[in-house]
């Protein structure tokens, strides 16, 4: 059997095509898979700087909460001493829900 130079280049010139078909695929996937790693990277920042964020504002609110019921504490009781001052020193009648 013979193989004349034309089959020969073919055979040799199809097996390189492959070769750099398969090489240029290999590129590719490692290329999608490091687009791919910085997209999970940002998403990963940007879940703890979210994360970071709602806590920040959790705190916030919880110190507004404490303030909001300080003051309330704070009025009721100075409302309550009036009532009792005026109760005593006037015709003032207290009303028993409050």
């Amino acid at each position: 059997m013979t193989v004349d130079i034309k089959d020969g280049l073919q055979i040799i010139l199809a097996l390189a095509a492959v070769i750099t078909l398969v090489f240029r695929l290999a590129q590719l996937e490692a290329n999608i898979q490091n687009r791919i790693t910085e997209v999970d990277n940002r998403m990963k920042l940007a879940l703890s700087e979210y994360k970071g964020h709602k806590e920040m504002v959790d705190y916030q609110l919880h110190g507004l909460n404490e303030k909001i019921d300080h003051k309330f504490k704070r009025l009721h009781d100075a409302q309550k001493e009036i009532q009792d001052f005026l109760a005593k020193t006037t015709s003032f009648i207290k009303r028993e829900g409050s």
